[in-house]
């Protein structure tokens, strides 16, 4: 974790190791008050890919589950960003966020098998591991097909 600031309710995430299509990797989630009961969620991703690997798409689409259905992205070679308008507060948004370690391997654990703090608690300089389910090479493949068949 690189940021937790519950002022601006962002979060910012360093990827250590994982996924060797990219030699870095690191993104950040603001939820921003639309209205009283609406949210804005924006997830931004800032990578380096090795070689000539394309944008971390099937990592986009898990983060669009996470913030429920996928809207028009703006696609930049080194900066992949989502929008989303939720139907929860902002601040009810940042308290799930702060429990998301136990939340999502428990609500998607086709897509998060586990997650847990190897050093902190969620707060700038901790270190989590997220152990990916069966459901990431699901999105992977459908993703190839649907890009196959809009061609």
């Amino acid at each position: 974790m690189d940021k937790f600031d519950d002022a601006t309710k962002t979060l910012g995430y360093t990827v250590l190791e994982g996924d060797p299509r990219y030699s870095s990797f690191s993104a950040e989630m603001k939820f921003v008050s639309v209205s009283e009961t609406s949210s804005e969620a924006i997830w931004t991703a800032t990578y380096e890919p090795v070689g000539d690997m394309g944008p971390p798409e099937h990592i986009k689409q898990i983060v669009v589950l996470v913030f429920k259905t996928l809207e028009r992205a703006v696609l930049a070679r080194k900066t992949l960003s989502h929008t989303e308008v939720l139907d929860a507060s902002p601040d009810a948004i940042w308290e799930a966020c702060k429990h998301a370690d136990e939340l999502l391997p428990k609500a998607m654990p086709e897509f998060f098998a586990s997650s847990t703090f190897l050093q902190g608690h969620g707060e700038p300089g901790s270190i989590r591991v997220v152990k990916m389910g069966p459901g990431r090479k699901k999105c992977r493949r459908n993703l190839v097909t649907s890009s196959l068949l809009a061609h």
